[in-house]
């Protein structure tokens, strides 16, 4: 039972198989496919690509021919004259371009052509382009859509870069405009076809005659120089102008430095006069205190009832100081006898 279910299984696998061998198509990632109906009602190319995937096919009926969507790369480049492939026709190589330029010198221009295909017919950049029903109308192989795309930028760029005098090849500002300029004719020749120019890349120029190259070098070295003197004076010119600006500055800040110093010493003089003017108002007001104080303790001395007795213990040290008999039989404690020795007019005149 179970070799029948396999054997059944293995006949469907088998015929299955066979079905999609005979009327299927697969298209790989990266590609889009082209359906041909060969005869009957819808014949000839459709208009839009199909996906990646499997697709129907009945022989003799319809073809599904396959076209890359990846971008695709043709080289202009000197040294190669024979066409060459690398990889799925990703790059294909052709001689470089003859350029004539402007007063007839020949220069060989190495350029690259970045393109693809439209999978169906619209309109880009305001651009009406057609689709793969277009492109097959120059034919089912990649060979005569390449050729179709070399024709047409070579004879642009041609066109385009022989405006160019030999000398501005070296000049971007001059050159580019004109490449650009050379892209979108070249994409208005190719929309019809549904065929896009991404990009158009000068890699390389050279000239034939090497005294053109040699006559422009000496010519672009001169003015590198003349640039580099020029630079030079406008160097020199400011570093003047910095070393001005500097000693400037460096005045107005010594000048600064010089007045502040100044007004510091204006601020601390008066600091210390008004510190000695403060300090002697002080040194007055302690100095009458004390007066004061002495006032005080003078007529508290003489008023009291014990004047007499502390006067007399105050005068007792300098009596005994004095030496040789200068006062004698006076009794320590009587004060007026003091007074009149010592030239005073006694107690009791004090007292009148």
């Amino acid at each position: 039972m179970n070799k029948s279910l396999f054997a059944i299984a293995g006949t469907l696998l088998v015929g299955l198989a066979v079905l999609l061998f005979m009327f299927g198509t697969l298209v790989p990632p990266g590609s889009f496919g082209v359906r041909q109906i060969k005869f009957g009602p819808g014949q000839g190319f459709l208009p839009a690509g199909l996906s990646p995937g499997l697709h129907w096919a009945v022989p003799f009926y319809s073809t599904v021919y396959i076209v890359p969507q990846t971008v695709q790369v043709l080289h202009f480049h000197a040294g190669n004259e024979n066409s060459s492939r690398r990889g799925a026709d990703f790059a294909t190589t052709f001689p470089a371009l003859e350029i004539q330029s402007a007063d007839r010198a020949t220069v060989d221009v190495d350029v690259s052509i970045i393109y693809s295909f439209f999978p169906e017919r619209g309109t880009t950049d305001g651009v009406v382009h057609g689709g793969p029903a277009d492109l097959f109308k120059l034919g089912t192989v990649s060979d005569a859509w390449r050729n179709e795309v070399r024709r047409r930028a070579e004879d642009q760029l041609k066109r385009k870069l022989g405006l160019l005098q030999t000398a501005k090849f070296y000049a971007p500002e001059a050159r580019e405009p004109l490449m650009d300029e050379a892209r979108v004719e070249i994409n208005q020749a190719l929309a019809p076809s549904g065929i896009v120019v991404r990009a158009v890349l000068l890699r390389r120029f050279s000239y034939r005659e090497d005294r053109i190259d040699n006559a422009i070098f000496q010519k672009n070295l001169q003015e590198q120089e003349e640039r580099r003197n020029v630079a030079q004076g406008k160097f020199v010119e400011v570093e003047g102008l910095v070393k001005k600006l500097e000693a400037e500055k460096n005045a107005e800040i010594e000048t600064a430095r010089v007045q502040g110093d100044s007004k510091a010493r204006v601020i601390r003089s008066e600091g210390e006069l008004y510190e000695a003017q403060l300090q002697a108002q002080a040194d007055l007001l302690v100095a009458k205190a004390q007066a004061e104080s002495d006032k005080l303790r003078a007529a508290a001395l003489s008023q009291s009832a014990g004047s007499q007795a502390y006067v007399a213990r105050e005068l007792a040290p300098l009596v005994a100081s004095l030496k040789g008999g200068i006062v004698t039989g006076i009794d320590p404690y009587d004060l007026n006898t003091w007074a009149k020795k010592l030239g005073g007019s006694g107690g009791n005149d004090s007292q009148k």
